[in-house]
């Protein structure tokens, strides 16, 4: 259970950096050994497990179509510093977020699993 629990660690470490792309390969390499080395945990500890992951993953694509919508809003060379400061903001914003989330997931696993509910 405690690879696990690092690897969540890492991904909310990585989200709080703002390192976007890497906490998504992040999530996506951790979900691959959890369906490869995950047999030994239950099946419910298991789904909640991948869906940390998951949520990682969605949260990120989500935080990147926001970056994305915004972009189109740009009409001229005059809009990009404000594109740029907005995007900081924001991104510090969705990273410190996503990151609480995640934690918060992992955090409930924890208290879960320790209680004897999973």
């Amino acid at each position: 259970m405690l690879p696990w629990y690092i690897a969540s660690a890492v991904v909310v470490k990585t989200s709080l950096l703002g390192l976007g792309l890497v906490t998504l390969g992040l999530c996506v390499i951790a979900l691959v050994l959890l369906r490869l080395f995950g047999t030994n945990l239950s099946q419910p500890l298991q789904h909640r497990i991948g869906q940390i992951f998951r949520t990682g993953i969605y949260l990120h694509l989500a935080a990147y179509l926001l970056l994305l919508l915004k972009m189109l809003f740009i009409d001229g060379w005059q809009d990009v510093p404000a594109f740029m400061m907005g995007h900081l903001l924001m991104h510090h914003a969705s990273s410190a977020l996503i990151a609480t989330i995640l934690l918060l997931m992992t955090i409930r696993i924890y208290n879960h699993r320790h209680s004897g509910r999973l």
